[in-house]
């Protein structure tokens, strides 16, 4: 596997699909100190100041997602990333906030990003490590993990190396009951939009396909997609 790493680029997704473009076989990870153009789900930026945060996807050229587990992919990928923080940051309790950010202390601090090409597939991720200052409009919901000095390099080539393996892996659901147990939303009431619908209930568990699993009144609904954009906290 090769890995490039860059000092300013616009994304590193955008680096990821112009490798698969080019109709490279190998996986490859793209690393920068700072983005100028990083953005996460939906296309909304991500904000990636010089030096303070790791920025990376990897590209996985040909990758072929088995529909079976497909609910499972970016789970198990949040999984892996958590377990790697954990060990390099052991006093904090990382949580994952279903289906692709990762929070501390109730603020985000990482996210994920998959995208399946007709070349392959493309995982990013940009995590706040010491960003303190953020745009007004993200400030009140994002944090960083430390203000101690850590060497982000050595973080994001760990970070590869569990990405890829969770990739490969995935279908086996075991990570689910840790993922359970890291549920940033559990027992919480939420507000999940689907399309153009709000659905708002009590978030009970995941289940074994990925799903977010929600008590509406007296029913469980299940949603393999949607985004939460409300979230009670528990008082």
């Amino acid at each position: 596997m090769q890995i490039y790493e860059y000092q300013k680029v616009t994304s590193t997704q955008d680096l990821a699909k112009k490798y698969l473009e080019e109709k490279n076989n190998k996986t490859a990870a793209f690393i920068a100190q700072e983005q100028t153009a990083g953005y996460g789900k939906r296309g909304r930026s991500f904000y990636s100041p010089a030096k303070t945060g790791i920025y990376l996807s990897i590209a996985l050229p040909n990758f072929k997602i088995d529909l079976n587990y497909a609910g499972l992919l970016t789970l198990a990928i949040g999984i892996s990333v958590v377990h790697v923080l954990k060990k390099q940051f052991p006093a904090n309790d990382f949580q994952l906030k279903w289906v692709n950010d990762i929070y501390l202390n109730d603020r985000k601090i990482a996210g994920i990003l998959t995208e399946k090409t007709k070349f392959g597939l493309i995982v990013g991720i940009g995590i706040n490590i010491t960003t303190t200052s953020f745009p007004s409009s993200i400030s009140d919901h994002v944090g960083n993990i430390t203000q101690s000095n850590v060497d982000n390099n050595q973080i994001s080539r760990k970070l590869v190396k569990a990405i890829i393996q969770a990739t490969k892996t995935y279908q086996n659901a075991k990570f689910l009951d840790n993922y359970r147990e890291l549920s940033y939303l559990k027992n919480k009431k939420v507000t999940l939009k689907v399309g153009r619908k709000h659905i708002i209930g009590r978030v009970v568990t995941i289940d074994n396909q990925g799903r977010l699993v929600i008590a509406c009144q007296d029913t469980l609904r299940r949603y393999s997609s949607g985004e939460v954009i409300k979230v009670e906290l528990n008082k």
